[in-house]
């Protein structure tokens, strides 16, 4: 089993190397696209209302905070 030089990029290959089969690239199941499809929406339903009850809580604290300077 000799060396072979490779057209391409010019470096010294294997023969068992150089006939060998690209690997594939792995597929995401689809189950794995459900469950990412599901969850997006929640996840941007969530943060929404984090926003909107942090929105609601400031300003309610506005009211109990001290103002120096004003008459109470």
């Amino acid at each position: 089993m000799g060396l072979l030089t490779y057209p391409e990029c010019g470096n010294d290959v294997s023969e068992r190397a150089a006939t060998a089969r690209p690997k594939q690239a792995r597929k995401i199941h689809p189950i794995t696209w459900i469950v990412a499809a599901a969850l997006i929406p929640i996840l941007v339903w969530d943060v929404r209302q984090t926003v909107r009850e942090s929105k609601s809580h400031s300003a309610s604290s506005d009211a109990f905070r001290f103002h120096p300077g004003t008459r109470q």
